[in-house]
């Protein structure tokens, strides 16, 4: 009996593990590039500044992560003024690229879905030799 129960709790912990490593596949290791925050301006256009509506308020971010030889520029929003430490510039992070959309790994087992506004190529000689 005792045999049987460290079996099961060994299979268990083994296919835990299996599934857990399974949902990190598709990611990639990137660079924050840049991070400059996104101002968001009123596009009322009355006579008395006063009498428009209320807006709600949001934070968004323009972040750089450099994937390969490719800067992705995508947006991070959020309710609350607060930016992960995550994206600070010159910080790894995991990356899943879709087709619009980066989602980032973030502490915590926690993900953020940024969509993508821009992508360039980087002009490097590591690149170039490569591409």
């Amino acid at each position: 009996m005792k045999d049987t129960l460290m079996f099961i709790v060994l299979m268990t912990s083994v296919l835990f593990n299996c599934t857990h490593a399974d949902a990190k596949q598709g990611f990639q290791t990137g660079t924050v590039v840049s991070v400059e925050r996104h101002e968001t301006t009123s596009n009322y256009v009355g006579g008395n500044p006063t009498d428009a509506p209320l807006q709600a308020e949001a934070y968004s971010y323009d972040v750089g992560i450099r994937l390969n030889c490719t800067v992705y520029v995508a947006r991070y929003e959020s309710a609350l003024d607060y930016l992960p430490t995550v994206f600070a510039p010159n910080h790894a992070v995991d990356v899943n690229l879709q087709k619009h959309v980066l989602v980032v790994s973030l502490p915590g087992d926690r993900e953020a879905r940024l969509g993508i506004g821009r992508r360039s190529r980087v002009k490097d000689s590591s690149c170039t030799a490569t591409n």
